[in-house]
């Protein structure tokens, strides 16, 4: 396969992040880079000899293959539309949207491009989460609870998260992760019921418990909150069967408990790259492998993307609710609705 032409849009930590590994892939040139401050894209463009753009036109006229999209999310649906209409293939980091209509709107447009849309549920891809399902999906592991807890420190000291504007709620910042990785690493989610409130910061709920329950039995919950100081593990999982338990903390370390009075076993990934152990550089490799060989892609935003808005807006509706169940509807989803 020949080297994709890629651009940049938006120039913060991901945008660069995704510019260094799609050159260090060895199937992507970078040579377009687009940020509303001009400025900043010069200075990205000119680490990659790239042609810096303030005008978005303007850099698909330039002739791109792949654009990366790294900006607020709100920004994620109309920004990905626009280059799938261009006859682009996108990378958008998550979420993919932040809206059911938005979902709509997405799907249509690849459907009508042709195009490739992969989203960014890079944990997909990380080395503990991968060790996670495989033992999980052993044929003696039957799941029957899940225990996430995923707590951000600070939302007021994070230049991204504190755009409550843009952010879309904060279900939309690291908790449509796990959302994700509860489906990913188990079953699909049926029913899903969610309190929230504001406990930190005026103007956005920042604090949720999350029930819910799979199609194939079984339950779990997630509690999430943006003001919980750092301290670790601010990310764990922990999935539990016939006295078996597996427990990942942080994106760090594994541990399999695989029966009573059995020994258990243990994996670190704490040295690895950060690249890696965030499961980013394995995530490029996986998109240019189904683009060069039309494969399907395990962060496809239509399936895994359009799926996470779905959960998160089911959690919202909740919410709203006060805690009331609700179902979330395969065929309803499929028409960018929660029943």
């Amino acid at each position: 396969m020949e080297k994709l032409r890629g651009g940049i849009i938006g120039t913060g930590m991901m945008g660069r992040t995704h510019a260094k590994l799609a050159t260090e892939s060895g199937k992507v040139e970078i040579v377009a880079v687009f940020d509303a401050v001009f400025d900043r894209a010069e200075t990205l463009a000119a680490q990659y000899h790239a042609k810096p753009f303030g005008d978005l036109d303007e850099m698909l006229d330039y002739g791109v293959d792949i654009v990366y999209i790294a900006v607020p999310n709100n920004f994620h649906a109309p920004l990905t539309i626009r280059c799938l209409d261009r006859g682009v293939n996108v990378f958008c980091e998550k979420p993919l949207c932040t809206s059911l209509a938005d979902a709509a709107k997405l799907k249509e447009a690849v459907e009508r491009s042709g195009k490739r849309l992969f989203v960014g549920h890079n944990r997909r891809f990380a080395p503990v989460y991968l060790t996670a399902k495989q033992t999980i999906q052993q044929p003696d592991f039957k799941p029957t609870s899940v225990n996430i807890i995923q707590n951000d420190g600070d939302m007021g000291g994070s230049v991204w998260a504190a755009d409550f504007v843009n952010i879309g709620g904060f279900l939309y910042d690291t908790t449509v992760h796990f959302l994700d990785m509860a489906e990913y690493l188990v079953d699909e989610i049926c029913e899903v019921r969610a309190l929230g409130m504001s406990a930190c910061y005026e103007g956005i709920d920042d604090d949720f418990v999350i029930q819910f329950r799979y199609k194939g039995g079984g339950h779990g919950a997630i509690t999430s909150c943006g003001h919980a100081s750092w301290i670790s593990p601010f990310e764990r999982v922990q999935v539990v069967g016939d006295h078996r338990s597996v427990i990942t903390e942080e994106l760090d370390s594994f541990r399999y408990c695989p029966g009573l009075s059995k020994t258990i076993t243990a994996e670190g990934y704490e040295k690895l790259p950060f690249e890696v152990k965030w499961g980013y550089q394995p995530m490029h490799e996986h998109m240019y492998e189904c683009l060069e060989k039309g494969v399907p892609a395990l962060n496809d935003g239509i399936s895994a993307g359009i799926r996470s808005v779905a959960l998160v807006e089911a959690c919202y509706r909740s919410a709203a609710r006060y805690g009331e169940a609700i179902q979330v509807s395969e065929e309803e989803e499929n028409h960018a609705s929660i029943c």
